[in-house]
């Protein structure tokens, strides 16, 4: 890739664009949840917008690969489970799987004004990583909404890396695909971090990007007890994606 930080005015900027973008789909998902009684799409179409607004700024081609592996007949539940080393993965995620998903995130950014209660508006579904019990409670409810036709979309790792390694696995979403005999599809987005790595400032536009959708992985043929068998699966079909050695 070629690589030119942005100035620090330009990235002032950036930061500044993203977050009013932010506020303002957070201000319609809020508004929107009052006048539209099934507002799923209408929250679908918002984050593909906020999306593209967001991808803008830092001027990213996307190139997707193995479109055709996503399922999108809702016949079954779906994990899509993806590498996470950027605060750009999610829009780079909606805009390359373009269909009716939603996240799991940390119970702390549910307690941001605005921003959390359009997040519960929008479906993303909050986890206590701190309280084991309380993360099965919320893992539940990530179930009902498999079960109802969203696709869920898990960060394996749990949190983002600085380097773009693969790290260790977290067990709960596989735990969740099991009990939902549900297709896990992994997905990888390549080098994204050298655009924007963890929480650092530091941002590199102007680049190319690839995201491959890897071919899903049946969970119905893992027991409980064999999740480590799958986590190794899933792990390995990214780890092979991505180029990369298992370094866990």
């Amino acid at each position: 890739m070629n690589r030119q930080k942005a100035s620090k005015l330009a990235t002032l900027y950036i930061i500044f664009m993203t977050i009013l973008y932010t506020i303002w789909a957070c201000g319609k998902t809020i508004f929107g949840s009052y006048l539209i009684k099934n507002n799923r799409l209408f929250i679908d179409q918002l984050m593909k917008n906020w999306a593209v607004r967001v991808m803008s700024l830092i001027n990213v081609e996307t190139k997707v690969l193995g479109r055709e592996n996503l399922p999108i007949d809702g016949k079954r539940p779906v994990i899509v489970m993806c590498n996470h080393s950027s605060l750009f993965d999610i829009p780079v995620a909606i805009l390359a799987l373009n269909t009716t998903f939603r996240f799991i995130a940390k119970k702390e950014l549910f307690k941001i004004p605005i921003f959390g209660h359009a997040m519960k508006k929008g479906e993303i579904i909050s986890i206590d990583r701190q309280n084991h019990r309380q993360a099965m409670k919320d893992l539940q409810k990530a179930k009902e909404k498999m079960l109802d036709g969203v696709t869920l979309w898990i960060a394996p790792e749990g949190t983002t890396t600085h380097d773009g390694k693969l790290a260790k696995f977290k067990k709960g979403g596989f735990h969740v695909a099991i009990d939902t005999s549900a297709l896990i599809v992994p997905i990888v987005l390549k080098d994204i971090y050298q655009i924007q790595a963890d929480y650092q400032l530091d941002i590199y536009p102007n680049q190319e990007l690839e995201v491959e959708i890897c071919k899903p992985v049946d969970a119905s043929e893992f027991q409980l007890g064999d999740r480590h068998i799958l986590m190794d699966k899933v792990r390995n079909e990214m780890l092979k994606a991505l180029g990369q050695e298992d370094i866990q």
